[in-house]
């Protein structure tokens, strides 16, 4: 399912996103604010330009004991377009 989600901030309703800089200004790639009120980086998307994000975003909620996750997301599962998003593009993290 493609999702449209507003900009906000960790106050803001869910979901949404959420623009973030580092001490000396520098963008970085936006948190999600889950549809469950979780905040969540998202290091492994492609945040492009116009505010597509690629793959799909997964609250995953399923335990995997084996990589050190204990899973507790909410299972929503979409594709996420960014409203207003203005921040550049962000590959996704090696």
């Amino acid at each position: 399912m493609n999702v449209t989600i507003p900009k906000g901030d960790r106050d803001s309703p869910a979901p949404c996103w959420i623009a973030v800089e580092d001490t000396s200004g520098k963008r970085l790639k936006p948190l999600i604010k889950c549809q469950c009120g979780r905040i969540l980086a998202i290091g492994l998307h492609h945040v492009h330009a116009d505010g597509r994000v690629t793959a799909s975003f997964f609250h995953d909620a399923a335990p995997h004991p084996d990589i050190g996750y204990a899973g507790g997301g909410c299972g929503w599962h979409v594709f996420l377009l960014l409203k207003d998003y203005d921040r550049g593009e962000f590959p996704p993290n090696a």
